[in-house]
């Protein structure tokens, strides 16, 4: 069984190979097996877990706008904490169903507009499927409804049950909720028919899984580098910080969406305790810096992970304002990731990136 490392002590971890680095696509590496246990063993149980989660969350929420107090409040807040620890790891695989549904966009795209949604709260005219209303639904809308708007919790609910406005924002959330919970039974559906083709196609053509997987994997690594760290930290405007665009700002998630979101990664690449990329690279030979590829890119895993747990207890809007250097540095060490997992990744696969690249995003 694989030993996992990536939250404890950096383990390198010594993984045999066949020198090859001249012709490293040219391998026996079985491609059925990889995506059998990709397909059965990392993306079904996600997909089980987040729909399994976003089902709690949306009866969490229905008891807290049938009856708003703090202990309903507390349950559906405790709810959308972990309907949105396996989301971050869920959020991965957008192709098949995923993409059909835009479930990322539609789940998660933040900073939310806060003054967009008071406004359609108090208007109570809004259609979430539109992208106009793109930063004001999904998880991050919840972050903001379950914590924010009063200085209280006491303030909070009242905003549900009292307020001149309450039935509106209950319609919301409830709105928002139904839309979380429609997308993710429609994925988790879609994958149920979808995976069976998954598993069948091999080969590193453009559109196939593994290809699809490569792209997939470095896209959502990117959203975490520059959207959980890069742009909060000012990565692109001469680090003057942002701590307001921190995700789950107003909860204090945001380290612990932005840890799960780097697990998630990390494990898709470790093929959990089965066959990952790492022994893809490993059956190729492939080294960089004298190092095997696979044993690279694990290490500068650890390292991200170490430094950002080094963050804590801080949130990481917390911490961009007391102990910014850290902060800088984790981000800088995702940065170094980026070439690994960009370039020298497809490259030995030979696999194309084919995803809409961020010109700016400094890889």
């Amino acid at each position: 069984m694989k030993q996992f490392s990536i939250f404890a002590a950096i383990i390198t971890l010594l993984l045999s190979a066949c020198k090859n680095p001249d012709n490293s696509c040219a391998t026996d590496f079985d491609q059925s097996a990889f995506l059998t246990n990709i397909a059965n063993n990392i993306i079904t149980p996600r997909y089980d877990s987040l729909k399994l989660e976003v089902d709690a969350l949306s009866l969490a929420v229905s008891n807290f706008m049938a009856s708003p107090n703090q202990q309903s409040l507390d349950a559906a807040r405790a709810a959308y904490r972990n309907a949105g620890l396996i989301w971050q790891k869920a959020m991965i695989f957008e192709f098949g169903p995923a993409d059909e549904v835009q479930l990322r966009s539609s789940l998660n795209n933040f900073p939310v507009f806060e003054g967009r949604l008071e406004y359609a709260v108090q208007g109570g005219n809004y259609n979430l499927e539109i992208d106009s209303f793109s930063f004001t639904r999904g998880f991050p809308a919840i972050d903001y409804l379950l914590y924010a708007g009063a200085v209280d919790d006491a303030g909070i609910i009242a905003l549900f049950d009292t307020e001149v406005n309450a039935q509106n924002r209950k319609n919301f959330l409830t709105s928002v909720t139904a839309q979380i919970k429609s997308k993710t039974d429609a994925v988790h559906s879609g994958w149920a028919t979808y995976k069976s083709t998954f598993i069948a196609t091999t080969g590193v053509a453009t559109g196939s899984p593994i290809s699809l997987l490569v792209n997939q994997l470095n896209q959502n690594y990117e959203l975490f580098k520059n959207n959980k760290l890069g742009n909060p930290v000012g990565a692109k405007v001469s680090y003057i910080p942002s701590p307001d665009k921190v995700e789950a700002k107003h909860s204090g998630l945001s380290l612990d969406f932005a840890l799960a979101s780097l697990y998630g990664t990390y494990e898709l690449f470790m093929g959990k305790d089965g066959s990952g990329f790492d022994d893809y690279i490993a059956a190729g030979g492939s080294e960089k810096d004298g190092q095997p590829l696979q044993n690279v890119i694990i290490n500068q895993f650890n390292t991200i992970a170490t430094s950002l747990e080094a963050l804590r207890p801080e949130t990481l809007n917390g911490a961009i304002q007391t102990n910014f250097n850290a902060v800088k540095t984790a981000y800088g060490h995702a940065q170094n990731q980026v070439v690994y997992l960009k370039t020298d990744l497809p490259s030995v696969l030979c696999i194309s990136i084919t995803y809409v690249d961020n010109t700016d995003d400094g890889d």
